[in-house]
């Protein structure tokens, strides 16, 4: 059990921490608060001031933890797991709205609270556990591609508009300079595209399970990468295709409480929105090119579903198929679909 919970506040120059030392329910002292750099130096500040504050434990006893703020919690986040310590990354919404109200707002009361949440919820701790090097280079080149793709559209729309305009030697320069700068951002986009397959085609794990994933017609490059990248090439999420979906924005929830409130089931908007989009765009092809995805997708509309929630729909069984494929370590077989779908036809006609 711990006994140390260090709730840590970050920012990007700095980050402030607090220690509660606690057993069970019951807290011990005053707790303690600290303020270092963001940097390696302040990391061993740090380190050596947590030391000095639990002297009566043992690091086995220490819980860190802290808010997912990107870029600003991976320094220490790595830092402190290469040192073989405890640190649970949470979602800042989780840690906000299960701390009850909180009427003073500074970096030391968000310290203070946070290391509160890891004592009040250490049974569901998931500790963390950084990508590695293969999924890092991935996910940044992947990343990469996708801000040079919101460029390559906004160009074009803004050569498009200028099309139309009025004729003027302003408006031709434009137009110059713009198919120009689209034509670079092509040549950078089908690179990242080269980088991302060599990248995978480098990692034996990530190469097979892209291998299973793009195996099912409708699934291409971007998907197949993105899938690798936010479940860590399935280590997260524990293999469970309805967390999955979850996270990409597309599992259903209602509510039902009482005698007045019956809302039917619907998506959150609490999602990564470029994963939901590329998922999208696969559920799109797949509906077209995929004979199950086609059969299933027709047969939600011919039961009078929306389009919109038969495509949501269909978003949840290509995770499904694929979540099953990764477990089997087997590829897509679509003669399978076809032998299940003539023994049902055949069962049905019998009857």
């Amino acid at each position: 059990m711990k006994k140390i919970f260090i709730g840590i506040d970050f920012a990007k120059e700095k980050f402030d921490a607090a220690i509660i030392e606690a057993c069970g329910l019951k807290e011990f002292g005053e707790r303690q608060f600290g303020t270092f750099i963001n940097s390696k130096k302040g990391y061993s500040q740090f380190m050596k001031w947590v030391k000095a504050k639990a002297v009566s434990t043992t690091e086995q006893e220490w819980l860190f933890c802290g808010e997912d703020t990107g870029s600003c919690s991976l320094g220490l986040s790595k830092w402190l797991y290469g040192k073989g310590l405890d640190i649970w990354i949470e979602n800042a919404y989780s840690i906000k709205h299960s701390s009850g109200i909180q009427r003073l707002k500074t970096d030391r009361a968000d310290a203070s609270m946070i290391a509160e949440y890891a004592w009040r919820h250490q049974d569901k701790a998931m500790l963390f556990e950084p990508l590695s090097e293969s999924l890092t280079q991935l996910r940044e080149v992947f990343l990469y591609r996708h801000k040079l793709v919101q460029q390559r559209v906004a160009m074009d729309v803004r050569k498009q508009d200028k099309e139309t305009a009025q004729s003027s030697k302003a408006i031709s320069f434009i137009n110059r300079k713009s198919k120009h700068l689209i034509t670079e951002i092509d040549k950078a986009i089908k690179e990242c595209d080269m980088m991302i397959d060599r990248i995978i085609d480098a990692d034996t794990e990530l190469k097979d399970n892209y291998s299973i994933i793009t195996s099912v017609k409708g699934v291409a490059r971007q998907n197949g990468a993105c899938l690798l990248i936010f479940t860590n090439n399935f280590k997260r999420f524990d293999m469970d295709a309805r967390k999955i979906a979850c996270y990409y924005g597309v599992a259903p929830f209602g509510k039902d409480s009482g005698s007045s409130i019956h809302t039917p089931a619907k998506t959150s908007h609490f999602a990564n929105k470029l994963i939901k989009s590329l998922l999208s765009q696969a559920a799109q092809i797949a509906k077209i090119f995929n004979p199950e995805i086609k059969d299933y997708y027709e047969s939600l509309i011919k039961r009078g579903k929306k389009h919109s929630v038969a495509l949501n729909n269909v978003k949840n069984k290509l995770l499904r198929i694929i979540v099953a494929l990764v477990k089997k370590k087997v590829k897509y077989d679509p003669e399978t679909y076809k032998f299940y779908r003539n023994r049902l036809e055949k069962q049905f006609s019998l009857v």
